[in-house]
């Protein structure tokens, strides 16, 4: 309504007021509304009622629905922070943002290339809160657009005071200025002539760069960008320092335009060569990265510039051409070449990281003493991976800490370099034997990425998939790698999409998704066969299959084959996982208790320690043992391990051993954590249907053994009491009780 001319205010609050006419009339506050409109409110024809912003849930499906599919979770993000929860705003910014070609489809989503676009119509709108602004007031408020913040003593006093009256501005946590709201940014750029704008981004490239600014690296990084974007003149080695940045941010196409633009000038820069490689490679340009690398390779003199091309050349193979081994063979290549002890150092980390994941025997990855370059924090970082996944876990424990505090300047320069430390830390801990703990970091990581990086989304989705798979819930799995999948089709820094696919195959072929689960093999690369972790999953989905048609024995010798093989190629808490297993299903008691016993003492942690104690005490049918460790499991999220765990137990024959009783209890129990977690992955042979009560039959006897009548629990659950009567009967045959008495007992434990 504070849009309307005289005229059509008129007409509305005559409309309102004398017909009573059914209308919505919307203002951004109350107060701003026109004198008329106020006058109804008060006389009691209108009623307000604020409009909310939109959640996140509600702004998302909005999104997709705008769009017509989904976007990429960068996209995703910058777009819903521009809108700010405005619906109206979302649309606006979607159509603008597509009729400007910048958000396009793409086999990973609706991308946006750039910052998001206005319509004519929201641009409109916006110009209506600079429509008093003197001329010099609107190029102060240009600037701060394009500086995206600027020093106090840049803008004058009355421009100043003119911004802040318009609530156009505001004062941000260093004391500089910057512009109170998103969308007008682009507001102000998009009014400016060419001339004029290329005019005032040489003025804010002068600020970003004067002294004041000098302490401000981001600010530096914001005036080569504007040099970029305006073809203004700029250094090369800050151009390629801004590429290098955007590279570990996973802004990959920033960083390919701007190494492109170093090598317009200098096509021998060598830095430029190698930042562009690894940029074109996250960009999926295969062979643009493939020709930047070559160059590069050709460009390199000196060790360290030799190791520096080797680590990002290996990058480029391992995960982008999902051959490890060819990643593997470049970086032995170079280590023929170089003399550098460090260059050497640096080279046989990477080398016996590319080993691991062609699932090829390797010594020991040492953690470098320093980590004050990028190839340091790189190999600190793969020492610390390393460790959680061969051991000793307290020996990565030690180095956690460094790894923590490897500078903030290098560590931005490494594609992932913070999300592989946390997952570092969230590995260790799962290790510990604490799924629950473990679940709730993993939820965390996924909710902060989602808002923050979503470039990491699919190493956190993956990791929680994983854990779900193994200890509770496998339809959960499904769900998590198949957008697992998804996000790492769009950004793997890490090279995890084989291995998303197997673990989406093996969550299918657990949710009875048979079909599907050997289409995701499929996708699988033959360069990634050897993938220890594919090779696992793989494996799981092979002996699942095999178990399912009652042939355990063939499942049993897949397992532990590949267990030993894992432990070949020093994966071992992954060789631990698939020999729990076989412990589970109750076949090869004795090579499983020995295999996770030597895993065990190997890598150490308390996950390790439980599966060689369930695997002995199942060679040594010691029943009370595995009370215990059934116990142990439900404590620590292990709900699969428990599960298969009492079914175990519930089927021991001997009654000196186990009283015919307790055997009910446990078989119960298990029923019990059947019904509250369906989905669970079980690995032995599950009981018949006809003996397994009903989620509603569970809830009667709980209440029958609490001493209610079944007249009590047919009002509770509004049914007759017959039909309680019936499902007790019922309940009573499957558990072999012949009273209430008999149940109470039974239920006792």
């Amino acid at each position: 309504m504070d849009l309307l001319d005289d005229a059509s205010l008129y007409v509305v609050t005559q409309l309102v007021s004398t017909t009573q006419v059914p209308a919505i009339l919307t203002v951004r506050d109350l107060g701003m509304a026109p004198h008329g409109i106020g006058d109804l409110y008060d006389s009691g024809y209108l009623t307000e009622t604020a409009l909310p912003a939109l959640s996140d849930s509600e702004a998302e499906m909005l999104l997709a629905d705008l769009v017509g599919g989904e976007p990429t979770p960068r996209a995703r993000t910058e777009l819903l922070a521009a809108a700010g929860g405005n619906p109206l705003h979302l649309r606006e910014i979607v159509r603008g943002s597509a009729d400007s070609g910048r958000l396009t489809q793409t086999p990973h989503g609706w991308e946006l290339q750039g910052s998001p676009a206005l319509t004519q119509r929201l641009d409109g709108l916006l110009a209506e809160r600079f429509s008093r602004l003197s001329t010099t007031a609107m190029t102060a408020a240009t600037l701060i657009a394009l500086a995206g913040e600027c020093p106090f003593d840049e803008v004058t006093t009355e421009d100043r005071n003119a911004l802040a009256h318009a609530n156009l501005i505001e004062v941000s946590d260093c004391g500089w200025l910057r512009l109170a709201h998103p969308l007008d940014a682009p507001h102000l750029v998009s009014r400016c002539s060419s001339t004029l704008l290329h005019e005032i981004a040489h003025r804010a490239i002068d600020v970003l760069r004067s002294p004041s600014a000098a302490s401000r690296s981001h600010a530096q990084r914001r005036a080569d960008l504007l040099a970029l974007e305006h073809g203004c003149d700029f250094e090369t080695v800050s151009m390629i320092s801004l590429a290098e940045y955007a590279l570990g941010s996973f802004d990959a196409r920033l960083a390919l335009r701007a190494a492109t633009a170093v090598l317009n000038i200098e096509p021998d820069a060598l830095a430029a060569c190698r930042v562009a490689g690894l940029a074109a490679s996250l960009l999926d340009h295969t062979d643009t990265a493939d020709l930047h690398f070559n160059q590069a390779q050709r460009l390199a003199r000196t060790d360290a510039e030799r190791t520096s091309v080797t680590l990002a050349h290996a990058q480029h193979l391992g995960i982008r051409h999902r051959d490890a081994t060819a990643a593997l063979q470049v970086i032995q290549s170079t280590l023929k070449m170089v003399r550098d002890e460090t260059s050497i150092t640096h080279l046989q980390g990477a080398s016996l990281r590319w080993a691991a994941v062609a699932g090829q025997a390797h010594d020991a990855i040492t953690a470098p003493h320093e980590s004050s370059s990028q190839e340091g924090a790189m190999s600190l970082i793969t020492a610390g991976v390393s460790g959680v996944i061969t051991g000793p876990l307290r020996e990565t424990t030690l180095l956690l800490p460094r790894m923590r505090e490897v500078p903030a300047e290098y560590l931005a320069l490494v594609p992932g370099g913070d999300s592989l430390i946390e997952l570092t830390e969230i590995m260790a801990l799962s290790y510990s034997g604490d799924v629950l703990a473990t679940r709730r970091r993993l939820t965390r990581a996924i909710a902060f990425s989602r808002e923050n990086k979503p470039e990491s989304l699919g190493i956190w989705e993956y990791a929680l998939g994983f854990l779900e798979l193994l200890s509770a819930d496998a339809e959960q799995a499904y769900s998590l790698g198949q957008v697992a999948v998804s996000h790492l089709a769009w950004r793997d820094s890490t090279g995890l999409l084989p291995a998303a696919h197997a673990l989406t195959a093996a969550a299918a072929i657990a949710t009875g998704r048979s079909v599907e689960a050997y289409r995701e093999l499929d996708s699988i690369p033959e360069t990634a066969a050897n993938d220890p972790k594919v090779v696992m999953l793989r494996t799981w989905v092979e002996a699942w299959q095999a178990n399912a048609e009652r042939r355990a024995d063939q499942s049993a010798d897949l397992l532990l084959n590949t267990a030993g093989w894992l432990m070949t190629a020093q994966h071992t808490y992954f060789a631990g996982m698939i020999a729990h297993c076989v412990a589970r299903m109750g076949r090869r008691p004795v090579e499983s208790a020995a295999l996770l016993r030597a895993a065990s003492d190997l890598a150490g942690g308390s996950l390790l320690r439980l599966f060689a104690s369930h695997a002995e005490a199942i060679a040594e049918s010691d029943v009370a043992m595995l009370e215990q460790i059934a116990s142990d499991a439900s404590e620590l999220g292990l709900a699969t391990t428990a599960a298969d765990t009492r079914l175990w137990i519930s089927d021991v024959k001997d009654r000196r051993k186990m009283p015919e009783m307790t055997a009910r209890r446990h078989l119960l129990a298990a029923d019990e954590m059947r019904v509250r977690m369906p989905a669970m992955a079980l690995w032995n042979a599950a009981p018949d249907r006809s003996t397994l009560l009903t989620e509603r039959e569970h809830l009667v006897v709980r209440l029958a053994a609490d001493r209610y009548s079944a007249k009590e629990i047919a009002e509770m659950n509004e049914v007759s009491v017959n039909t309680v009567t019936n499902q007790l009967t019922s309940a009573f045959r499957k558990l072999g009780v012949g009273s209430r008495t008999e149940l109470r007992d039974l239920l006792r434990a």
